[in-house]
This record gives structure tokens, sequence and C-alpha cells, in this order.
């Protein structure tokens, strides 16, 4: 009987124990693992707790109970019912532990996918491009916050729908459509630039898309993902980048032209500086203007010596389109004495000598002479001539007179002896012929022709001194210095005697008397030898005057004179300019 009774009482005990241990134990272990138990799942872990509480509390109050007798099979069940919990103790305490360790690795992974899952949408809906997938008939199943700001669309608006439902410009959408499905017919990514319109805009945007097939891991249908980049500005700066590229070639082609040109009219004026007869210049002019002007035709016309008909003396292109010989009164150019054009958007006055019917574009440009106008370069086109081909025109014009005014000059001179035997300078011939010529032509440019009348001082004791052999070598050395102490195109002469002008084109009267003073100090620091014998240094004195409008050579030089006189009744070895009254 007391077998019984202890029997009883340690296997009630065993019991309480085992389901007093087993809640502790998995609390234990969840708060080991930090596992979590789900909300919904709360109540059922709490009521099985306290049942299991509950009933080893029962054990417990077994233990204390007076002892009644009990059947065999009562404490055999009893027994049992120990071995089971206690059994169930220790089984469970490393089974639960892998259970709550795999629920708790479970809900980490959960909330690693979610964060996942979140960084995921976050980058789909801050990134700074459209992100979107479709179905196998392009109905759209998801798009990102990007392709709803720009085309201004809620999350659930364009769900379900196609390309060709929802853009502005279906034709675009079908074009869009076009291209899933050519992803879905090869399986492979695609990379396109797509140009779509927003409702608000008149304007295409240009997307550059990446699209890729896949399969829904649920149903396994076909997916068309799809990402776009807006590359509107890329675009439109490639296309500024390709128009300025295309001015850039433009103005290069222009630059080229221009060059070529001024080639042209170069080799035009060097030819024309060596030409011997009015036939050459001629001749130059016309291949001239036949490169300059491929397209368009001319001549060249020439008044008579007669003065009465004007003649036709070279030509270039193709057919003719003015007559060979006409009255200087059937050119409007000859008789206003400058340019004439006529053209389908410029009307103007009908020269008498273009043939008819008349038709293009006709431009008559005078050629200035000297003092008269002596011809005109008549030009036709098929077309308009522009500003630009008029002032080539007018360019080839004046070197053309300038040529023609030259070459008389040079006919005019041939029997002349142009220069002093002595000094080898201009003679006083020449010099009056040039400086009426750069007197008009400075005139007719608006500048200034400067004079410069020498004299060299006590010249008359010096020969007397020395005698007209060893005076003539001064002469010589003098005139040397002056043709090495000039400009280029600066005109030294011997006047007369000891008397000697320079005409110097182009100058003020300020920049001549600061010539002038230098030459004056170079005249008294060169030293006069005969052979061994080294001869008395020599001064001069100057004269100097600037042109004004209407003077005439004459005028010029008697300024000049004047000026020199002066300068010599003085005190001499000096500079000094004519006094305009």
């Amino acid at each position: 009987m007391e077998i019984t009774y202890w029997n009883s009482i340690i296997a009630h005990g065993i019991t309480a124990f085992s389901y007093f241990c087993i809640p502790i134990v998995i609390a234990a272990l969840f708060s080991k693992t930090k596992a979590t138990i789900p909300s919904k799942f709360w109540l059922a872990f709490f009521l099985s707790g306290a049942f299991i509480f509950f009933c080893g509390f029962h054990h417990f109050l077994m233990m204390f109970e007076s002892h009644t007798p009990i059947s065999s099979m009562h404490l055999g069940v009893i027994d049992i019912m120990a071995f089971v919990s206690l059994s169930t103790l220790l089984w469970l305490m490393p089974t639960t532990s892998q259970i709550i360790e795999v629920i708790a690795k479970f809900q980490a992974d959960a909330r690693e996918l979610q964060r996942s899952q979140q960084m995921l949408q976050l980058f789909l809906n801050q990134g700074p491009f459209g992100a979107y997938i479709k179905d196998e008939q392009s109905r759209i199943l998801y798009y990102n916050q990007e392709i709803q700001s720009k085309f201004l669309v809620g999350p659930q608006e364009w769900l379900g729908k196609k390309d060709s439902e929802i853009l502005p410009d279906p034709e675009q959408g079908r074009l869009v459509m076009e291209n899933d499905q050519i992803v879905l017919k090869t399986l492979r990514p695609l990379k396109l630039i797509e140009e779509v319109k927003t409702a608000n805009n008149e304007q295409p945007n240009y997307w550059l898309s990446f699209k890729f097939p896949f399969s829904d891991p649920t149903t396994g249908e076909r997916r068309i993902g799809g990402i776009s980049i807006d590359i509107t500005e890329t675009v439109e700066a490639q296309r500024v980048i390709a128009d300025l590229s295309r001015q850039l070639e433009q103005k290069t082609l222009t630059l080229d032209s221009k060059n070529q040109q001024l080639t042209y009219l170069s080799d035009m004026a060097n030819m024309l500086y060596t030409c011997e007869s009015e036939d050459e210049v001629y001749q130059v002019v016309a291949l001239t203007c036949s490169k300059l002007f491929s397209n368009m035709s001319g001549c060249i016309n020439i008044i008579a010596n007669s003065k009465h008909y004007v003649e036709t003396k070279s030509f270039w292109g193709g057919e003719k389109e003015s007559k060979e010989i006409f009255s200087q009164s059937d050119c409007w150019a000859l008789r206003r004495g400058k340019l004439n054009l006529l053209s389908p958007h410029h009307p103007g006055l009908v020269c008498n000598h273009i043939r008819q019917p008349v038709n293009g574009a006709h431009l008559c440009v005078p050629l200035l002479g000297q003092v008269e106008v002596v011809g005109f370069l008549h030009i036709h086109s098929p077309e308009e001539i522009d500003s630009e081909q008029q002032q080539i025109a007018e360019v080839i014009a004046r070197y053309l007179a300038f040529a023609l005014n030259n070459l008389l000059i040079k006919q005019r001179l041939t029997h002349d002896n142009l220069r002093d035997g002595l000094t080898q300078l201009f003679n006083s011939t020449y010099m009056q012929t040039i400086t009426e010529q750069r007197l008009a032509e400075a005139q007719r440019l608006g500048q200034s022709l400067g004079l410069v009348f020498l004299d060299i001082d006590n010249f008359k004791s010096y020969n007397s001194r020395y005698g007209h052999l060893t005076a003539n070598i001064v002469l010589k050395a003098l005139g040397k210095l002056l043709l090495n102490s000039i400009r280029s195109f600066d005109i030294p002469c011997r006047w007369g005697g000891d008397e000697f002008v320079i005409v110097m084109p182009n100058v003020t009267l300020e920049k001549l008397r600061e010539r002038v003073e230098q030459l004056r100090v170079d005249v008294s620091q060169m030293e006069l030898k005969d052979g061994e014998q080294t001869l008395e240094s020599i001064t001069v004195s100057f004269g100097i005057a600037v042109s004004e409008p209407g003077i005439t050579v004459k005028e010029l030089l008697s300024r000049a004179n004047q000026a020199m006189l002066k300068a010599k009744r003085n005190s001499k070895n000096q500079v000094l300019a004519y006094r305009y009254p």
C-alpha cells in the first residue's frame, strides 16, 4: 500500500514538473532565438500554454491530496503519463530549439524579403526612368511613378490598357506594341529609341528603351519588362550640335570659296602688273571672270579713241548677250558713271546694248580711268546676281581701269628718258606726269599726297671750292641716300641742278614732317669722299606741302618750293611746311 502511494506521488510530481517545464522551455527558446509569434496565433499559443500549465498545476495538487486506494490500471496510467510527459519534455528541448530556429530564420528571411521588396519598390518609384510590365497582349500590368509623372496619370488609370489606347498618338502606340511583339517572338532583349508624345506637350519625347521577356513564376505566362529613360534633352542637344556642324561646314565652304576668290583676284592683279598690251589685259580679266563667274557670261567694252562708239574687246561664257559695237548712250553705266543692275528681283534701267529678248540678270560696271570713264564691264547671269558678286565685279573693274591707265602711262613714256643720268633719280618730266596720276588717285580715294622740295645749302660755294666733278659726286651720293631712305612707292626726282623733289602718296602733314626731318639728319651725317679725300659734309633745306581737294600739281609744287625758299632764307638746314593763308 505504501509503494502504491509513493508511486502515485512520484508520477504526479514528474508529470507536473514536465507540464511546468514545457512552456518555460518554449518561452526560453523563443527568447533566445528572438523569434516572434504572429499576432493571429497569439490566442491559440496562449490558450495552449495555459492548458499545459494548468494540467501541471492539477498534477501538482494531486501530490497533496489524501491517499485513496487506486486500482493497478489507474496507477499504470499515471505512470505512463509521467513517463510520456518526461519523455516529451526531454525530446521537446532539442527539437523545439530547432523548430524555433527555423521559425526565427523564416521570420528573418521574411523581413529581409520585405525590406528588399521595399527597396526595389523605392528604386522603381524614385529612379529617373520609367519602368513597366506588360502581358502578352501588351496590356499594362504595372508602371512606376516616373511614368505617372511624365504622362500625368494615376497609379491605377493605365492598368489593363494597351499603348494604342492611352497614348495621344495612336500610331505611336501601335509602333510601341510592335516592338513588344518583337521581344515576345525573339525572346531576346531589345534596345531602341521610341518617340512618344505626352498629353501636355506637342513636341515628342524620346525614350531609350530596354525591353526584355520573362515568365511569371506563379502562372508561367510570358511577360514583357521594360525600362525607358527620357533622352529628349540629349536628342535635342545632338540636333543642335548637328545643326551647328552643318553651319560650320557651310561657313567653311564659304570661307574656302572666299579664299579662292581672293586667290583669283590676287593672281589677276599680279598678271595685270606684267601685261605689255591692252589685249593681254583683256585676256587676263576675261580668264579671271570665267573662274569667278563660272555660270555666267560677260564682256569687256571699251570706248574708242574717237569717243564715237563703244567696242567689245573680250568675251567669256556662253552666248553673247550684248552687242559688239554700240553708242556710249546705249549703256546707263557709261551715262551715269556708276553701276547699273537689271534683274528679276531688281527691276532697273534696260541698256540698249543688251540683245533682245532681255532675260536673266545684267550688271554693267563702269571702268573709271584717271580723269574719265574708259569703258564698262558687262556680266549676264541666268539667275540673280547677289551683292557679293556685285562687289567682286566692282573690284575687277577697278583693277582693269588701273591696269589700262598704267598701261597708257607706260606707252606714253616709252621713248622718254625717265631718269636723270647723273643721280639715277626720275627726271622732272616723269615727276610731273606721275605726280598728276598720284594726285588724281589720292583725290579719288580721299587720301592726301605729300610733296617735298629740297635744295643743297651753299652748293655754289661748294662747287667753286671743289669743282664740278667733285660736286657731281655729292649729287650722286645725295641721290643714292634718297633712294635708300624713302618708301618703295615714294617717287624721288631731280628737279634740276641741286634741287630735288620727292612725291609721297597717302601721308599726313605730321607724318611727312617726321620722315623729312629724319632725312635731313641723315643728309647732315652723310660721309662724302672723293677717292681718299674726305669732303666737307653738306646740309639741305626742305620745304613740304600736302595736297587738298581741288589742288593742281603746279600749285602743290609751288607751295613746297615756297616753303623751301623760306627755309633757305632763315637759317637753312631745316624743314619748313607750307603755311596756308
